[in-house]
């Protein structure tokens, strides 16, 4: 553990030397929406933190910091700006001077957070956007606290919308605006990431990201909380999809205004409960129970660790750092973006501010000139990944065409899926589950499930696994690679277990446009997989229905095993 800590110390403060420090400071000092280097920094500064850690971390570092959005108001029941308690005025005070001190851009920031529910409220939001004269008395609360605390600009943070607010909350941040640039003040807002124009729920689809870059000087989406606290264990952000938000987001309004979402937090989850921790806390625990962290180079380029608690409770645990942090800034130089917005000071390691004056030393991309990390001694061992199991629901299932049904159902500790398809057409669905690498797993590892048919004799024409999109040219679609059913399982009316090797399945993908109506195929990106899924041929029975349970990959199986039943169904 020592070892490793020190390489992490060592890359944090050794690396400026591999890059060419350059003064830039007057390069950067002009243009509309001035900073300090090639990645501006703005930043959460909040007040009810333990020892006010953001507030000291903000002004031992406000040197280096270009904006600074401090969480002074919050809305309440009335749906109206109120101070926040904790930020009192001595404590903004010093905010305040710290700002001065190191010119820096000082933000009031709003938020609908309530404490009640513990999280983000609509109903604190919603009655304004409808009704001219509440959101008019909201919009000159908002300007007369500006005014009041003498800041640079207003940032809205409101979130957990429905999709059908997109245009009213888009009309809101118009008419704030307006009354901003009346009383020479910016305007800024954080969204929730999207990368294309509709989103993937309610939140991101309640924003219209061109609509309201045309109307703001700041512009954040939350590239953070990937996975989250209530969510299953994965990597906190990353920097393929932060770079197709940020893809997306500069086709609607200018770079230059743009922030990157980045966190300074990681989480520790138990099943679906994570717990918010700081890179100190991540080290503590690492040392403590033992492990290494182990690096997540095929995607988020954050460190994780799994570990066993006291109590018998298995922890894994993500934390971004000053390497994924490289990652993350490589996006704004790449982009010409305005800069990075993380969330929160206070919550950061000293080394991003260590790493942060390597990467605003250049203009160069300073995530390629990193060394390889060593490998670690001890192989990491493959875990089970679940896309259906009793202790876990799928993240979402679909079936097609229309008259086709699925249902998730969980009696008495068991959970399975309900398929009826549309038998005699062409039909089908899936499974979904967090994007997993199962690269590691070609090699050894097997697709296992359990299935019954109502009937028996029933056949599915491929079962497989859908990729994810991505950034590169052979990513556009969600290629598909599957094997048919009948070579592994003859369906019965009981349940059995169905093992196919991954080795089985082929290297090349397809995909149907539907635009054109043709079949396209390409590589098939296993360590982009989303779902899995299941496809059945038109036949002559339009009344098909099977049910399926315990959908996961497994790192090893039995080769035997698998032969045998190959060989008995031959016969």
């Amino acid at each position: 553990m020592r070892r490793f800590f020190a390489l992490m110390l060592v890359l944090a403060i050794a690396v400026p030397s591999m890059v060419h420090a350059e003064d830039l400071s007057s390069k950067y000092e002009k243009g509309k929406y001035p900073k300090k280097g090639p990645v501006g920094i703005g930043g959460w500064v909040v007040f009810w933190d333990a020892n006010n850690a953001s507030l000291v971390s903000f002004e031992k570092h406000a040197d280096q910091t270009d904006r600074a959005y401090c969480e002074w108001y919050n809305l309440q029941k009335d749906c109206m700006p109120h101070p926040v308690e904790s930020a009192t005025e001595p404590l903004k005070e010093r905010a305040k001077a710290a700002a001065k001190k190191n010119n820096v851009q000082l933000w009031m920031m709003v938020g609908n957070y309530n404490l009640a529910i513990n999280d983000h409220d609509k109903n604190f939001v919603e009655p304004f956007l409808y009704d001219a004269a509440m959101r008019a008395k909201h919009i000159q609360m908002l300007i007369d606290y500006a005014v009041k605390d003498g800041v640079q600009g207003v940032q809205i943070d409101y979130e957990n919308f429905l999709a059908k607010d997109k245009d009213p909350f888009s009309n809101f941040m118009a008419e704030l605006d307006a009354a901003c640039k009346a009383h020479g003040l910016l305007c800024g807002v954080a969204l929730p990431a999207k990368y294309d124009p509709e989103g993937t729920w309610d939140d991101p689809q309640s924003r219209d990201y061109k609509a309201i870059g045309r109307v703001t000087d700041q512009f954040v989406p939350m590239t953070y909380d990937y996975h989250w606290g209530t969510g299953t264990a994965g990597c906190v952000t990353s920097p393929e999809w932060a770079e197709r938000v940020v893809k997306y987001a500069v086709t609607t309004l200018d770079a230059d205004k743009m922030e990157v979402g980045y966190p300074t937090y990681g989480y520790d989850w138990v099943g679906k409960a994570g717990e918010t921790i700081t890179y100190q806390e991540f080290m503590k625990r690492a040392n403590k129970y033992h492990v290494t962290p182990i690096r997540d180079t095929t995607e988020s380029q954050e460190l994780y660790i799994d570990y066993v608690d006291e109590k018998g409770q298995a922890h894994e645990a993500w934390m971004p750092d000053s390497i994924s942090l490289q990652y993350q800034c490589d996006i704004v130089k790449k982009y010409h973006l305005y800069g990075i917005g993380i969330w929160m000071f206070g919550s950061e390691d000293e080394s991003f501010w260590t790493t942060m004056k390597m990467v605003n030393s250049t203009d160069q991309l300073t995530s390629k000139l990193l060394p390889p990390e060593p490998t670690p001694t001890t192989p990491q061992k493959l875990k089970l990944v679940k896309f259906l199991t009793d202790d876990k629901p799928t993240g979402y299932e679909y079936v097609y065409p229309a008259t086709s049904k699925i249902l998730e159902l969980f009696k008495q500790g068991k959970r399975w899926v309900d398929i009826k398809l549309q038998g005699n057409a062409w039909a089908g669905g899936g499974l979904g589950v967090d994007k997993v690498n199962l690269a590691p797993y070609i090699k050894n590892g097997a697709l296992q499930f359990y299935i019954r048919g109502n009937k028996g004799g029933e056949t599915l024409s491929g079962i497989g696994f859908v990729m994810d999109t991505g950034l590169s040219e052979d990513e556009k679609y969600h290629y598909e690679t599957s094997v048919p059913l009948g070579n592994y399982c003859n369906v019965t009316t009981k349940w059995q277990m169905v093992t196919i090797p991954l080795s089985d399945f082929p290297s090349s993908g397809h995909h149907y446009d539907e635009r054109n109506g043709q079949q396209i195929s390409g590589p098939f990106k296993w360590s982009k997989v989303i779902e899995f899924d299941f496809d059945h041929s038109p036949g002559s029975d339009a009344d098909f229905e099977i049910q399926i349970c315990n959908v996961r990959v497994v790192p090893k199986y039995s080769a035997k095993a698998v032969l045998k039943e190959k060989e008995a169904m031959q016969q």
